[in-house]
């Protein structure tokens, strides 16, 4: 059994997650592509698809054809001219109903973290239990109870105020959780978008969080340590003992 065998088993039991955590490694330009798995042929209708898919045990290996929304492939790297396409037409689409004005529109979408355009080739996207080697983004799938224990773990160490910078209601799981701990190496939660939410069908109360790789022994760690807190919340909940 790998240690991300454990790790995974040991949070989903320890806060009864209903979406095991699923780990993100983009291949980049010069990275070998792994031949196992072999390419998802599926269409998805987007990345945060991918993700929610994942977290119920499919391992999807993905080039942009597969990744459906073109605002994720965008944010994500794996296109060469997004500016283009973030121009014709997307503005103006997230400017009706959810923004009063193109400008707001422009704001959000044009504002979030991007990566290196036209450098991605592809997104292995997978149970964190399937990997061998860290993943590069773990994404944990939950509701607000089970990621307030997860931002606990994270700051456990530190304490203080944690700032979780937002991308303001679109872009969310390719921009907030995946592409912000890539390129600034720290944790982020995001309430998701409409469009989001759409594509990927979540329960009206489960969010995502992500954060680089290289800190998940880390809060595995803390949330074996907070076993007394999280038991008090959940026997007081049940009654327990009472």
């Amino acid at each position: 059994m790998s240690a991300f065998t454990t790790m995974s088993q040991d949070l989903v039991a320890r806060l009864n997650l209903a979406y095991e955590p699923v780990g993100v490694t983009l291949y980049r330009e010069g990275d070998p592509i792994p031949g196992d798995p072999p390419f998802t042929q599926e269409n998805l209708k987007s990345y945060c698809q991918a993700l929610a898919l994942a977290g119920k045990g499919r391992t999807l290996l993905l080039a942009k054809e597969q990744m459906g929304c073109k605002l994720g492939t965008s944010v994500l790297g794996f296109e060469e001219d997004s500016e283009a396409f973030l121009d014709d037409g997307v503005l103006e689409k997230y400017g009706v109903g959810l923004y009063g004005t193109e400008e707001a529109s422009a704001a959000t979408i044009l504002n979030s973290t991007y990566l290196e355009a036209g450098k991605t080739r592809a997104a292995l996207i997978a149970p964190l239990a399937t990997f061998r080697e860290p993943p590069q983004v773990v994404v944990f799938t939950a509701d607000s109870e089970q990621v307030m224990w997860l931002l606990y773990a994270v700051n456990y160490d530190r304490g203080g105020r944690m700032d979780l910078p937002q991308s303001g209601g679109a872009l969310g799981g390719c921009a907030d959780i995946t592409a912000l701990p890539l390129l600034q190496g720290i944790p982020n939660v995001t309430f998701l978008g409409l469009g989001c939410r759409l594509k990927s069908a979540l329960d009206p109360c489960h969010l995502m969080l992500g954060l680089p790789g290289n800190a998940l022994a880390a809060l595995h760690q803390h949330i074996l340590d907070m076993a007394k807190p999280i038991a008090m919340l959940r026997n007081a909940r049940t009654g327990a003992g009472t």
